[in-house]
C-alpha cells in the first residue's frame, strides 16, 4: 500500500511538471521567474512602438426606430385584445371553457337557452351571444343536443383564427343534433 501511494505521488508530480512545461511556464525550467533575460531583449525604438499600434477605424452608427417595433414591448400582445376591450367578464368567464359542463338545453322556443355548470357546481343560464370561458368564447348556436362556442384570436402575425367548440349534452355524443 505504501509503495502504491509513493508511485501515485511521483506520477502526479511528473504530470503537473509536464503540464506546466507544455503551457509555457518557463520559470520552472530557468528559475528566472516571468521576467525575460536581458540577452534576448534590447532597447525599443519609439518608431517601433508607434508602428505596433493598430489603427482604429471608427464608424458613426445612428439608430433609426421608424418602422420598427418597440423592443421592450411583448410581441405576443401587439395589436391583440386587452383586458379592457369588450364588456366586463361575466360569471361564465370565471373558468376555462373545457371546465364547464352542459347539463341542459331549452330548445324550441324563440330564444333557446342552455344550462352550463361550472366546476363549483353552480348553474349558469346562457343564450346565444353569452360569453363563456376565459378566452372570450361566444355562444353562436344552440340546438337540441349541443351548444357551439366560437373563440376568435389573433396569431403573432396578426392572422385571425376562428375556432368552433361544440359542447354536447351527456348521452348525445353519437347523435347529431337537429339544426
Amino acid at each position: 500500500m505504501h509503495t502504491l501511494f509513493k508511485r501515485m505521488t511521483v506520477a502526479s508530480t511528473a504530470l503537473v511538471v509536464g503540464v506546466a512545461l507544455v503551457s509555457g511556464c518557463d520559470f520552472l525550467v530557468s528559475g528566472s521567474g516571468n521576467t525575460p533575460s536581458n540577452e534576448t531583449t534590447g532597447p525599443v525604438s519609439p518608431t517601433a512602438m508607434n508602428s505596433a499600434k493598430p489603427k482604429v477605424v471608427t464608424q458613426q452608427f445612428v439608430y433609426n426606430p421608424i418602422g420598427k417595433r418597440d423592443p421592450f414591448q411583448s410581441f405576443i400582445n401587439i395589436d391583440g385584445p386587452t383586458a379592457t376591450d369588450g364588456p366586463p367578464p361575466t360569471g361564465t368567464q370565471k373558468y376555462e371553457l373545457d371546465q364547464y359542463k352542459l347539463v341542459g338545453i331549452i330548445f324550441g322556443i324563440e330564444r333557446p337557452r342552455a344550462l352550463l355548470e361550472d366546476p363549483d357546481e353552480v348553474g349558469h343560464v346562457a343564450e346565444i351571444g353569452t360569453y363563456v370561458g376565459r378566452n372570450w368564447g361566444k355562444i353562436t348556436m344552440i340546438t337540441s343536443g349541443e351548444v357551439v362556442v366560437t373563440e376568435e384570436y389573433q396569431t403573432i402575425d396578426g392572422e385571425l383564427v376562428v375556432t368552433n367548440i361544440s359542447m354536447r349534452l351527456p348521452g348525445t355524443e353519437g347523435l347529431g343534433g337537429s339544426r
